[in-house]
């Protein structure tokens, strides 16, 4: 097997908003490793968490693909889309397709095990990571795949994968804890993938009552899109509270991970879910509000057996917890099974992407060069991508 040359756009360690372009070139294939050509990915507002939170303890972003040559830069991870090239693994055939937490690159290779639905990267501290860090998931061409064919809906269903499916995720738990004795959502981030696939999940608990109201809350900027998509009772500006009306129980699904936030409206919410930090600009995160019960809730929920796991939730209920979807998924595979689950998922994406773009809620934008990923992860960054573009970006013919 021949060396491959790599292209790779990393984060700066200290100055998380600027970025470099590495070139180097991989070495040739070990026994047990496959070599995945990166063909496409994205970036949302899920890589502003992953960049704040690279180093945060049981996360860990930036050790997915570390840079031990580079100590003062960072690979921030991106979701994408990936096909085999080159196997040293008997388990694994070129040309299979992939879809996991991939980075802003050309091509990456690990060594690699075969799982029920696709491939889990292991060895050296790729075990020390969270499962979900190396799960890539077998792309299907079926009919009723969100990935199957080309245009506008594949590619978005590939960038807004992970934050429709955690809208899906977040649905269900919802349900499953009965809105944990609330009757009112309010998303922060309304604008955002994640808070419109779990506002589009809402929409017949919001038609048949379950739900009285779904609130979003959003910047000025954003006011009159999130109203557009008509997925909203009421939209908010970070301005403004929620409303006192005591028939209005909210349970808060945080996005923007803006602790003044939380703070401000504790008082008329029945609980509050810490999802992401969108918010790069906060004084003081969301994640940092955890009160002692929260604290025991989210280290246990990430790290404990699920027996313990399941304990510790039926005994603590603290207004404020950390929703880590990677357990929640895990309760509602024992619940649905893991066939039924993923049908689920597939169907609540493929329902959020045909809403945006029939809608005409999001269109797609591409970039194949260094300089175009460059400054679609600035813009990112800096909160300067309109919520109306999904971002489709590839290194695979960049010189």
């Amino acid at each position: 097997m021949s060396k491959t040359s790599r292209i790779m756009v990393s984060t700066k360690r200290k100055r998380k908003k600027e970025t470099v372009v590495l070139r180097d070139e991989l070495p040739a294939l070990q026994k047990g490793e496959v070599r995945i050509a990166v063909d496409k990915f994205g970036l949302s507002t899920n890589n502003v968490f992953y960049a704040q939170m690279g180093e945060a303890p049981l996360l860990k972003f930036f050790h997915v693909y570390p840079l031990e040559k580079h100590k003062d830069l960072v690979n921030v991870p991106a979701w994408g889309l990936g096909t085999i090239i080159e196997s040293e693994n008997p388990e694994f055939t070129v040309g299979e397709r992939y879809r996991g937490f991939f980075h802003m690159t050309n091509v990456v290779q690990m060594k690699a095990r075969r799982s029920s639905d696709g491939l889990v990267a292991i060895g050296g501290s790729r075990d020390k990571l969270n499962k979900a860090y190396n799960r890539f998931v077998r792309v299907s061409d079926g009919p009723t795949s969100p990935f199957t064919g080309v245009g506008s809906k594949p590619d978005l269903a590939m960038v807004a994968a992970p934050g429709a499916l955690s809208g899906f995720v977040i649905y269900e738990l919802l349900r499953m804890k009965n809105y944990y004795g609330g009757n009112s959502v309010v998303l922060t981030s309304a604008s955002s993938k994640l808070s419109l696939a779990t506002a589009v999940c809402l929409q017949e608990a919001r038609a048949n009552g379950t739900v009285k109201k779904v609130v979003g809350y959003t910047s000025i900027a954003n006011a009159e899109f999130v109203q557009s998509t008509g997925l909203f009772d009421d939209v908010l500006t970070y301005d403004q509270n929620l409303s006192s009306n005591k028939e209005l129980q909210f349970v808060m699904i945080d996005v923007a991970g803006d602790a003044a936030i939380f703070q401000r409206n504790k008082k008329h919410l029945k609980k509050a879910l810490a999802v992401g930090g969108t918010h790069s600009n906060a004084k003081a995160s969301t994640f940092t509000a955890f009160g002692p019960s929260g604290l025991a809730k989210m280290v246990s929920g990430m790290i404990a057996p699920k027996s313990i796991a399941s304990w510790v939730d039926s005994k603590l209920n603290p207004k404020l917890e950390m929703f880590f979807a990677p357990s929640v998924m895990a309760v509602l595979m024992d619940k649905f099974g893991k066939e039924e689950f993923e049908k689920m998922g597939d169907a609540a994406l493929n329902m959020f992407v045909v809403a945006a773009i029939d809608n005409g809620w999001i269109t797609v934008v591409r970039g194949d060069e260094p300089e175009a990923v460059q400054a679609s992860y600035e813009r990112v960054f800096r909160g300067k991508l309109p919520p109306s573009e999904a971002v489709i970006l590839s290194l695979t013919n960049a010189k």
